[in-house]
């Protein structure tokens, strides 16, 4: 019965799309007079050889090619949901010739990229599924088969794959929608950096969930894609709902991008290996809607060092973290940073790591497992 509904599923958003694509995307193209530029080789291809000098600088062109592709392996999405997933594997895959995330690996590289990511209400922290926990990944798999444009079983948006993207060192940079975004655009492709995007199907209107810490806007009909070229007309798009190539039109791209806080993310390859957020905001996030003054935190000093503590309080306060107390820890052998908070916190952890991490540490463990009955709402110890 299980194996029937997933069949039928699949089968509803099969025929859903070929009603879309009537409206969205327009006749594919033969693509002619399209520059076409080889993957680079990198140290996961058996042809890499010792010539090849990875993140060499090209001087920008001060004149745009008029149409410019980039070729991308097309791939089929494994779950009705996770087309983000197989959006981001087709991309680390171009970059690093991975063959974890070859085409033909693509359920089990999916899953590797979806294990990573926080499970949140919240799709600019974590994988929004359900209105229960999901308290195993096996439940998380399940439910990403449920019927695709709904709110509760929804999908993720595009802030935490900056950080996704960081760790196979990849740069992805935000391009939000103004009076340039389609020349930046087109200049990302040109610089054969690949461009995902967050896109709206149908026409279901979005709605406002009400968290413990605010309100997140769920964008029903949530799609991701690869933008991999483009011509005079519109862009060429890998969908991954269908496993194909097809050709949206600029205007129709930005229509349906519009609804996200952050449709575009420029992913190239991160020569100098540094993680870096250029939009980062402090005290109330804008992207994720969290207020870093809300929870009380205690940062306990783990190690020897005198002040490390207080560093820590110090360099948290100028993110608009709101610090109760310090104090020393239980004992003096903790390693690198250690992050506790209660459940009804879980979504600053997402938060919390991410600052952290940019201003120079180590984040060893960080887990939703604090008591209720504590007077703390998160904890945090400076290990060595």
């Amino acid at each position: 019965m299980r194996h029937e509904k997933i069949i039928i599923g699949v089968l509803a958003f099969v025929s859903f799309y070929m009603v879309f694509w009537l409206w969205f995307f327009d006749t594919p193209k033969s693509y002619k007079n399209t520059v076409n530029i080889p993957k680079k080789l990198s140290s996961f291809s058996p042809a890499a050889n010792n010539n090849l000098v990875l993140g060499d600088k090209v001087e920008p062109q001060q004149v745009l090619p008029v149409s410019y592709k980039i070729p991308l392996d097309p791939r089929r999405q494994s779950f009705n949901l996770s087309c983000e997933f197989a959006a981001a594997s087709s991309i680390i895959f171009h970059f690093t010739n991975n063959p974890s995330f070859a085409v033909v690996n693509e359920i089990e590289a999916e899953k590797k990229l979806i294990n990573k990511m926080w499970i949140s209400r919240n799709p600019n922290v974590g994988i929004r599924m359900g209105l229960a926990n999901v308290m195993s990944l096996d439940n998380l798999y399940s439910n990403l088969n449920q019927w695709f444009g709904g709110a509760d079983y929804y999908g993720i948006h595009a802030p935490p794959f900056i950080d996704l993207f960081q760790s196979y060192h990849l740069t992805a940079k935000p391009i939000y929608i103004n009076d340039s975004t389609i020349s930046a655009i087109k200049e990302a492709i040109s610089k054969n950096h690949l461009v995902m995007a967050w896109i709206k199907i149908g026409y279901a209107k979005p709605v406002d969930d009400e968290l413990s810490y605010g309100k997140v806007k769920i964008i029903r009909g949530e799609h991701a894609v690869v933008v991999n070229g483009y011509d005079e007309s519109g862009v060429i798009v890998m969908d991954p709902a269908i496993g194909l190539e097809r050709h949206v039109g600029y205007s129709s791209l930005l229509d349906a991008s519009m609804p996200f806080p952050m449709p575009f993310l420029e992913v190239s390859e991160n020569v100098d290996d540094k993680m870096s957020w250029d939009n980062l905001t402090v005290g109330f996030d804008t992207l994720t809607g969290i207020d870093r003054s809300i929870p009380k935190i205690f940062v306990e000093n783990g190690t020897r060092i005198t002040g490390a503590a207080n560093q820590m309080r110090d360099v948290l306060k100028d993110f608009g973290y709101n610090i109760n107390s310090i104090s020393n820890a239980d004992n003096f052998d903790y390693q690198d940073i250690g992050i506790q908070a209660k459940k009804s916190f879980s979504d600053f952890l997402y938060i919390l790591n991410r600052d952290i991490k940019l201003a120079g540490y180590i984040v060893a463990s960080s887990s939703a497992d604090l008591g209720d009955d504590e007077g703390k709402d998160m904890v945090i110890v400076v290990g060595k």
